[in-house]
């Protein structure tokens, strides 16, 4: 018998192995991109889980709830009054201006005091700040209270001494009513509640006072 014999080219085969190996890579990419997604869904949950805890009895409230309370206001100035616990020490002009806030106009949240005092020199106004220091913290002892009560600073700018209070609703009583130079009734307590009830208080000392009210029709 004759044999016969067949030889493979060289490249025989190769064609297949790429057609089957193509379809594999094609694949591998594929579930890369799904892992991927898969992975930032993974995230989006995580991030979500965090946010839903943290707020986690927690309210959240949009809107005006409960209604706005709308505040007042009530300013009083005066040039010809010296308050009863700070000394002027002969200043050459002075004013005294007094603001007072109202939750609407029946109730008062906070007041502050501002005493300016002009003098002739920086020399007289660095010797008065001196004085006038001395001076309040002697009564804020009478008092009970300590240096630092009502926020009071004592500042200067060139010949000027400027004196500040301040103080919440809570801490206005008859003993700190008079800092703030709020008169006290028969019984001696504080009587005044409504931004009317300040205006007239301030007025029948000699202040001009204005309040927000007035430019409502």
């Amino acid at each position: 018998m004759e044999e016969k014999l067949y030889f493979q080219p060289e490249n025989y085969g190769s064609d297949k192995k790429k057609e089957h190996k193509e379809p594999k890579k094609k694949s591998e990419k594929k579930d890369h991109r799904v892992l991927k997604l898969l992975g930032f869904l993974l995230f989006l949950l995580i991030i979500i889980l965090i946010i839903i805890w943290l707020l986690r009895g927690k309210t959240v409230i949009s809107g005006n709830y409960p209604e706005n309370v709308r505040n007042e206001s009530l300013t009083c100035t005066a040039t010809a009054l010296t308050p009863p616990k700070i000394d002027s020490i002969d200043s050459t002009s002075k004013e005294l201006k007094i603001n007072a806030i109202f939750k609407e106009t029946s109730e008062l949240k906070s007041i502050s005091f501002v005493y300016t005092l002009q003098y002739s020199s920086d020399d007289e106004a660095y010797k008065a700040e001196a004085k006038s220091h001395a001076f309040f913290n002697k009564a804020l002892a009478a008092s009970g209270y300590s240096v630092s009560k009502f926020n009071n600073k004592f500042a200067r700018y060139d010949d000027r001494l400027i004196i500040s209070l301040y103080a919440e609703k809570n801490t206005i009583d008859p003993i700190s009513a008079p800092y703030f130079m709020i008169a006290l009734n028969d019984d001696g307590e504080v009587g005044l509640e409504s931004i009317e009830d300040f205006r007239k208080n301030y007025e029948a000392q000699g202040f001009i006072c204005a309040s927000t009210t007035e430019n409502e029709n």
